[in-house]
């Protein structure tokens, strides 16, 4: 609950019109059984027709005033559910940029995405009922019983029995239910991560014609929430009926007993008639506190959900000591005797050390699961490093932010993504400001011109999301486009080389090598024919460094990365 204290804090003020508003729609629904009351019982009674005129009118402008007050609040409660949900979302996805690779999958993908949209939805809708419904209810009930012992303390014992025994059937009910209800988004959330499984895997599925097993898969998952759905709603489904049969034996005792008080001289009949009306307001309000009280326990799952995302502590720390800038030294990025783990599993990275040099081009190759792609993340500063350093311009990692972190790092990621849009707003996610020369210049390297040059609307060729509508080929060009555009110290391509052609290969390390000759660039790969250029080749096996050298020193030197060279027809005939 501390975000949404610090939301009604932050919104003070529409939190208080909203509240004056309900509290005004209150009176004026109060007032109207007491006016009732005087009519019959001074106006109508007496015979005094100016005064039944007045009453009358003033309950007129009541009813009036609880209306539009009632207006009012309706549009306010909307307004600050509305707010609520744009805040919560708005912080929500600030939240997840500073949070680390290990967090993020901590929650789930799925999950996440069930807690921005429909756990915020769900505590939107319950917000605003909460506002109109809930909080009139006690108001409206304390009043109704003090006005009704006020002009008979006989009659307010029913309905204040009728209340107490009300209540303890919703909270015998909450009881049961809660438990039920709490469990809910879990399976929903499992639900999600099923179907998105589905979704993503759907060519597989049908590869292997395994329909039918996914069908029975998805269908256990549907039939688990389905199955929560309709406990909770058959134990929930006795209060209106409770509510029902309590209003029925209250009205019928009150004219009951009214009328016996009334006879015996001991009560007027207008304080009969304001007593129903009170008590119709008291049940009335109850049913409907107790209808959205139903929704509660799933509302505060949602609340508790979407805490748990804002309150987690990033596990990478944006404090910055120092001011990091450009020096004069020729190292760019050191690896000190750096280790990596994910929590719970064996080491992915040990004593990791070495030197990118500016200007020059460093190569990283090793086997599947052997680090490579990890040290990219501890780059970006995705995940935290467990011991050791790594500096940029000679500056420890601790005293960069990540933002200015990622503005001096360009970044082509293994699998290629493109978003939804055309081709020129995706390549200038690199570089917003980039000119038309500028995003030529990037294509023409990464060796797009052609292909982008055979599209109907050239630069402007509608692109689908994830880029389904281009080959792997494409989309890696694409990628590298959107990196070369941007103005960085170092250039990293974590194995963004994998979907090309041998001879688009070629021609794109040439490129690179003519066209920016002063950068900086760190090349993860498997295919050695990718690297053999580069100046420095860093060979990995289960997270430590084998060799490092370059390609012809490898070759003559290092067992490992002559393996490599056998698996992939590279002959060392000659090599002495």
């Amino acid at each position: 609950m501390t975000y949404l204290k610090q939301f009604i804090r932050k919104n003070k003020k529409l939190s208080f019109l909203t509240l004056l508003a309900l509290t005004l729609q209150t009176i004026g629904t109060l007032a109207v059984p007491f006016l009732i009351g005087r009519l019959i019982d001074v106006g109508i009674t007496s015979g005094n027709q100016s005064l039944v005129i007045k009453i009358g009118g003033q309950m007129l402008l009541v009813a009036l005033l609880g209306s539009l007050s009632a207006i009012w609040g309706s549009y306010l409660s909307a307004e600050l559910a509305a707010t609520y949900g744009y805040q919560v979302r708005h912080d929500f996805y600030q939240k997840t940029q500073e949070l680390s690779i290990q967090d993020m999958e901590k929650f789930g993908v799925s999950s996440l995405l069930t807690r921005m949209m429909n756990d915020v939805t769900n505590v939107q809708r319950e917000f605003m009922m909460v506002l109109q419904l809930i909080l009139p209810a006690p108001i409206i009930c304390l009043f109704a019983v003090i006005m009704t012992f006020i002009n008979s303390p006989k009659l307010a014992l029913i309905p204040l029995t009728s209340v107490v025994i009300y209540l303890v059937a919703v909270f015998l009910l909450l009881k049961k239910g809660l438990p039920l209800s709490s469990k809910i988004q879990e399976k929903l959330d499992r639900m999600m991560v099923k179907l998105r499984e589905f979704f993503n895997g759907i060519n597989i599925i049908r590869a292997f014609d395994n329909q039918e097993l996914e069908e029975e898969k998805n269908n256990q998952r549907f039939s688990d929430y389905a199955s929560s759905m309709v406990a909770v709603n058959k134990i929930f489904a006795f209060l209106t009926p409770i509510a029902y049969l309590i209003m029925g034996i209250v009205f019928a005792l009150i004219i009951w007993m009214g009328s016996l008080l009334v006879g015996q001289g001991n009560l007027q009949i207008g304080v009969v008639t304001a007593v129903v009306e009170y008590s119709i307001q008291t049940l009335g309000y109850l049913i409907l506190a107790a209808m959205v009280v139903v929704t509660l326990p799933r509302a505060v799952a949602s609340l508790n959900r979407i805490e748990a995302v804002l309150t987690t502590t990033p596990e990478i720390s944006e404090e910055k000591t120092a001011v990091c800038e450009a020096n004069t030294s020729e190292v760019l990025v050191k690896f000190d005797n750096v280790s990596f783990a994910y929590k719970g599993a064996e080491p992915v990275l040990e004593g990791i050390s070495f030197d990118i040099l500016k200007g020059h081009t460093t190569a990283i190759v090793g086997g599947t699961g052997s680090g490579k792609s990890t040290i990219a993340k501890l780059l970006l500063k995705l995940s935290t490093i467990n011991s050791g350093d790594i500096s940029i311009h000679s500056h420890s990692f601790n005293t960069w932010s990540q933002h200015d972190l990622r503005k001096t790092i360009s970044y082509v990621p293994q699998k290629a993504f493109l978003f939804n849009g055309t081709i020129e707003s995706n390549i200038l996610m690199g570089n917003p400001t980039a000119t038309a020369k500028e995003i030529q210049q990037a294509v023409k390297i990464a060796q797009a011109e052609t292909f982008i040059s055979n599209q109907p609307h050239k630069l402007q060729a509608p692109v689908s999301q994830g880029g389904t509508n281009f080959s792997g080929g494409q989309k890696q060009r694409l990628s590298i486009a959107r990196a070369l555009i941007k103005k960085a110290d170092l250039y990293v391509f974590d194995d963004s080389f994998s979907a090309l052609d041998y001879q688009t290969d070629a021609n794109l390390r040439r490129a690179l090598k003519t066209e920016m000759p002063d950068s900086t660039f760190l090349i993860i790969a498997q295919r050695l024919s990718t690297i053999q250029d580069a100046d420095q080749i860093i060979v990995l096996d289960e997270g430590r460094i084998v060799g490092q050298g370059t390609h012809d020193f490898l070759l003559k030197n290092n067992q490992t990365y002559q393996e490599f060279a056998i698996s992939q027809g590279i002959s060392l005939e000659g090599v002495e």
